[in-house]
């Protein structure tokens, strides 16, 4: 990272606003501007020096636009003065007349080839005598996530370099987009990397769009320029149809998946959200036959790709739940058809080469344990099976369910858009180690990177450091899916080696490069898992404000190595409350409401995440429990008031 600057001068700085579109599709007729003296900077897509696109991979959408709009607030222009107030006070004389389309006009579709997965034979699986069928839709309807926290973007010109302040989960995407919009080249351009918090990767494009157009403003004004962000995220729109063949005894045969997802008004990152969404489809449980189909839909929508994780967290929940469901119909309870029918099985090695499953079902069994899952379960259900239901009025609508699910982080084997997301690094003399990536050099991640390279190379903490300045450090990809704590330790403990191979053989400086590694033992799977989680979850329907109450979870994970136990807990602990208060949970105020942790850790190797797989299970124990206090189907997430008023009137 390059030097950090003092802020320049507020007087002398251009404050900027963006004016976005106010419907969601036609064609802007007309902009009429106020009269702007030269206090004033206005950039519209004539200002543009370069190309007016975002690219990302292999797709790109525009930057501005001055005709058709694609979206609900999408941008058309920037005005930009030297205060906020009077900046915002003059953005609302300008006014834009839309020709909107008809009716029976539809929205344009961008053409994305579906994709399938498929194992064995299903047409023929299914002709065995005596199958039932179990045939249910999950939807995980588009929501979007909105920082509450103003980000601040500055773009300064001096001396031919264009220094540009930017909090951001990708800073070369920002350097390219900024590059390519203004013309300047790469090496003059600096990005100074500012802390920030996205958990639902809000920073992952937004950033990349705004320090475009301040770069702009920034060369037609010749003065330095400000942005003031409050970064949003939006989650695609995903439909999942499943088709479950089984036998009366319990034993699945077959299952046919058939999956719409709405990114939004341009299809991005759609290969690799396939392979994630695969990964969490298919199951932990043995099938003859296995037939997955995705199809990428385009819509009138904000674009709509990375939240959180890539689709992976969804699909494993309508797989536990589908499956839950299942154990149910057959006679079981869910924990002990899971005890005996999860198994390895080619089918789910394919996708995900996890840890043994003996250790899931010491898991399952753990958390069952502590809970009393089985005489909970039976209770619920017996009273959930009386013909006179007890009124909910008395708080006698309660749920309890069982999850369990693969951890996995980082890219798929099969991506191949991505760049090779490099980490460096360096033996020095006197044992000093020099490490070189893009990726924040703060926080507990980095902490583990420091351990990790202490440990290996038998180096000091403190004669570890990171390459500050930004026009030699490597580009190591955007920091999503995990990353920091999943990816980015095992290529640093695959640099440590090949140092240790080379060390007192060969003069220092020595220096090993890592690409994003092609895991040990994937052996032609998409992902390498050596981590599980289980968990248990109970609710009540509260009797005052009809929604789903959290009474207790209870929650177990299995990993190789923790490097800081108490960090981890909170993590876990965090990502269960956020998880359930997104998917309409209420949490219980009362003494009782727990959430038990159980961290089982065996051997060094270094872990894949269990953050995408929590919230997949959480939310499926949490919609599975959920339908057994309702007593009817939930097929949609996030749950809200009309849901549940509709289960408890039987209109599902």
């Amino acid at each position: 990272m390059a030097e950090k600057r003092s802020s320049t001068g507020k007087v002398t700085t251009l404050h900027g606003y963006i004016v976005t579109s106010s419907v969601d599709a036609g064609r802007i007729e007309e902009i009429s501007l106020p009269a702007l003296d030269n206090n004033f900077v206005l950039v519209t897509t004539r200002d543009i020096p370069g190309t007016n696109r975002v690219r990302v991979l292999d797709a790109s959408t525009p930057l501005l636009t001055s005709s058709t709009i694609s979206y609900y607030q999408q941008p058309i222009l920037a005005l930009f003065g030297y205060d906020t107030e009077s900046v915002q006070l003059k953005s609302k004389e300008i006014n834009i007349s839309y020709q909107l389309p008809s009716r029976e006009e539809p929205a344009p579709q961008q053409e994305v080839k579906p994709f399938s997965y498929q194992f064995g034979n299903l047409e023929s699986a299914t002709k065995e005598e005596g199958l039932e069928v179990l045939e249910r839709t999950y939807r995980y309807s588009g929501s979007n996530y909105e920082s509450n926290t103003l980000s601040r973007i500055s773009v300064v010109l001096e001396d031919d370099i264009l220094h540009i302040t930017t909090p951001t989960q990708w800073p070369s995407h920002v350097r390219e987009t900024v590059s390519d919009v203004t013309g300047i080249p790469k090496r003059r351009i600096v990005i100074h990397r500012e802390p920030f918090f996205a958990p639902h990767d809000e920073m992952l494009i937004t950033p990349s769009t705004m320090c475009a157009i301040a770069s702009v403003a920034c060369l037609k004004g010749n003065c330095p320029v400000e942005i003031l962000l409050n970064a949003e995220s939006f989650r695609p729109d995903l439909t999942i149809k499943r088709k479950t063949w089984y036998f009366k005894d319990g034993r699945v045969q077959a299952e046919s998946i058939l999956v719409a997802v709405d990114q939004g008004s341009v299809s991005m990152f759609s290969d690799e959200m396939a392979n994630q969404l695969i990964a969490g489809l298919v199951p932990l449980y043995p099938l003859i036959s296995l037939s997955i189909s995705i199809t990428f839909n385009t819509s009138r929508r904000r674009p709509a790709h990375f939240f959180g994780d890539l689709g992976y967290s969804d699909a494993l929940c309508s797989t536990e739940t589908h499956y839950s469901a299942l154990a149910k119909l057959s006679g079981y309870n869910p924990l002990t058809w899971r005890l005996k029918f999860a198994s390895e099985s080619s089918t789910h090695s394919q996708v995900i080469r996890s840890d043994k499953y003996a250790k899931l079902k010491e898991l399952i069994a753990t958390v069952s344990d502590s809970s009393d899952f089985q005489r909970k379960n039976a209770a619920y259900e017996m009273q959930a099976q009386m013909r006179v239901k007890l009124s909910t009025f008395f708080n006698y609508s309660r749920g309890v369910a069982l999850a369990c699910g693969a951890g996995i982080s980082g890219f798929s084997s099969e991506c191949r858009s991505l760049p090779q997301q490099p980490v460096q690094i360096t033996l020095k003399p006197n044992n000093k180690v020099e490490v070189n990536t893009s990726f924040y050099t703060i926080g507990s991640s980095a902490e583990i990177w420091r351990q990790i390279i202490s440990e290996e190379l038998q180096v000091a903490k403190s004669d570890i450091s990171f390459v500050e300045e930004q026009k030699e450090m490597l580009d190591s990809g955007p920091s999503v899916l995990s990353a920091n704590s999943g990816r980015m330790p095992q290529q640093i403990q695959k640099a440590c080696n090949q140092i240790k191979e080379k060390r007192f053989v060969q003069p220092l400086p020595i220096c090993e490069s890592v690409l994003s590694p092609k895991q040990p033992g994937m052996k032609g799977s998409m992902f390498l898992s050596n981590s599980w989680v289980a968990t248990v979850l109970e609710l009540e329907i509260d009797s005052v404000t009809l929604r789903p109450l959290v009474r207790r979870v209870w929650c177990a994970v299995s990993l190789s190595r923790v490097f800081e136990e108490q960090s981890l807990r909170s993590k876990i602990r965090h990502t269960i409350v956020t998880t359930l208060r997104e998917a309409g949970a209420l949490l219980s105020h009362s003494d009782t409401f727990t959430i038990e942790i159980t961290i089982k850790d065996e051997g060094q190797q270094i872990s894949s995440s269990i953050t995408s797989a929590l919230k997949g299970v959480i939310t499926s124990a949490f919609v599975s429990a959920l339908e057994q206090a309702l007593g009817f189907p939930v097929g949609k997430i996030p749950v809200d008031g009309n849901t549940l008023l509709g289960a408890l009137r039987g209109n599902v």
